[in-house]
């Protein structure tokens, strides 16, 4: 065995931060340490996030700092979660904390929290790729919203993220307690007015056998409703117990399962959310999974290291979810799927021209099966539509800034030739915009051999000769109109790249 490496995550939560320091090579947790905070309180009573908080936060911060230098820490990723950024002055509070912490804090986006939850979920879950071949729910409640991920036969099929958490849905309504009797029927419309459109995105063809929760808060949920030591508690038990507690103060809570009084006050929205969720679904049972954001961030690392490996995979989900918005604006799958395989060819063959990685190749797949969304709304100018869609749309472990790369290939794949004057494109970071202009040049090659929709060209070959693209198509059809389409695209593809490229055959 090599020498160990360690590796610390560092979460900030609305109303908690973690640090976790975790030696990557046996895969253990060397150091967990948390501190409260109350960001979310702040943000959903003041839009913003008070001086006191952010310095109550450095301070936290500032000896986590010191708990990694005294452990010897080389390497660490410390991240926001994304119902921080909702604070007006996030952007100033993240500078606050490199000046006074010397942390570089990473805003992430919704998709990218989730996936990397999941990954937790799914490494701390024993025979999880067993569970997700029957009908599976993950409901992560977090402070400010709940995200759903739905698993079917092994693989992902459905993710969803809503503005409701018991901190969000306790700030708001809490007014209401002295103003009313009634605040629990109150709650119950409120959360039922932000759950009940579901539905409409929900798949409908899936029985629901299993019910994972994460991201609430464990201590007060275990206490109040788990019988024994399992992580398990039965549809029965829940709705037995959920009654018990319906009616009690939580202060009461907090003294009967020995809780903070914080923690006592966000019991009733949790276990509301919960129950309408497992009315809407049939669920029979729930199991509760300690894995949070901070698990998340070590296992990711170990899965690219390669220290680590899991029989579920990630970048699948990463595709369906993909192909799921793809199917939703009733895109070609056949002319995708064809795009799909030529793009991916060209990408590999073309390596020593673009440079390019792993990650790319996988934005690149990403554009090829959204590219044509936008012709849901006008087919003439689809393109154009495609990047508002992608813009608008979640795509599980997908960054914003990478959200915007595969929305600007989807923009620039048809006719119109990305400059700095354009404003999709000026709003790229200057590297950005390089691979966007490499991949959407590919792209346009990929999608001209298949202009007609008719997948004529059965398969393609690739080589480089001096400064030419020479494209080898085998057809038993007429291919003029793609021989055609293809010319008009390749001056772009000379122009980015300074080969022309040749259809042959």
């Amino acid at each position: 065995m090599g020498r160990h490496r360690l590796f610390a995550s560092i979460t900030v939560g609305l109303q908690v931060i973690v640090l976790k320091i975790a030696d990557m090579t046996r895969l253990t947790v060397e150091e967990h340490v948390t501190a409260d905070v109350t960001i979310g309180a702040d943000i959903y009573n003041h839009q913003m996030i008070a001086f006191k908080t952010v310095d109550h936060a450095c301070r936290a911060l500032a000896g986590f700092v010191q708990i990694m230098k005294d452990y010897g820490v080389k390497q660490y990723r410390a991240v926001a979660a994304s119902s921080v950024q909702e604070a007006a002055n996030a952007d100033y509070v993240k500078e606050q904390i490199r000046i006074k912490t010397g942390l570089n804090l990473e805003w992430l986006a919704n998709a990218e929290e989730r996936y990397l939850h999941n990954q937790a979920v799914a490494y701390k879950i024993k025979e999880f790729s067993k569970l997700i071949n029957e009908g599976t729910m993950l409901i992560d409640i977090g402070s400010g919203s709940i995200q759903l991920t739905v698993y079917n036969e092994g693989h992902f099929t459905f993710s969803r993220n809503i503005k409701l958490g018991p901190l969000r849905i306790r700030e708001m309504l809490g007014d209401l307690g002295s103003r009313t009797g009634n605040i629990v029927d109150i709650m119950e419309d409120y959360i039922m007015s932000k759950i009940d459109g579901y539905h409409q995105f929900a798949p409908k063809h899936i029985k629901y056998r299993h019910f994972v929760l994460v991201g609430t808060d464990l201590l007060a949920f275990k206490r109040a409703f788990m019988k024994s030591s399992s992580d398990t508690i039965d549809r029965e038990r829940f709705d037995e117990l959920y009654r018990n507690i319906l009616n009690i103060p939580p202060q009461v809570l907090a003294r009967k399962y020995r809780v903070p009084y914080d923690s006592a006050t966000q019991l009733l929205p949790s276990a509301m959310i919960l129950k309408k969720m497992l009315e809407m679904t049939g669920a029979g049972s729930i199991l509760l999974s300690d894995a949070d954001l901070a698990d998340g961030i070590l296992i990711n690392d170990g899965l690219e290291k390669k220290r680590l490996v899991m029989d579920h995979s990630f970048t699948e989900d990463i595709i369906v979810s993909a192909r799921n918005i793809a199917a939703r604006y009733n895109c070609d799958e056949r002319h995708v799927a064809i795009v799909e395989k030529f793009a991916m060819h060209l990408f590999d063959r073309l390596k020593p021209l673009h440079g390019l990685k792993k990650r790319e190749k996988l934005l690149l797949r990403l554009a090829v099966i959204l590219q044509d969304s936008g012709s849901y709304i006008d087919m003439n100018a689809h393109y154009i539509h495609s990047y508002y869609i992608i813009q608008s749309s979640e795509i599980i472990g997908i960054s914003d800034s990478e959200r915007d790369i595969i929305a600007n290939i989807a923009r620039y794949h048809s006719t119109e030739t990305p400059s700095s004057n354009m404003v999709s494109f000026d709003r790229l970071r200057p590297e950005n915009r390089l691979i966007v202009a490499k991949l959407s040049a590919i792209l346009r090659l990929a999608d001209a051999l298949d202009d007609s929709h008719q997948q004529k060209v059965k398969k393609m070959t690739v080589s480089l000769k001096h400064d030419q693209v020479i494209i080898k198509a085998q057809s038993d059809d007429d291919l003029s109109l793609e021989r055609l389409t293809f010319e008009d695209k390749a001056t772009y593809f000379e122009e980015v790249f300074g080969r022309k490229p040749i259809l042959r055959g």
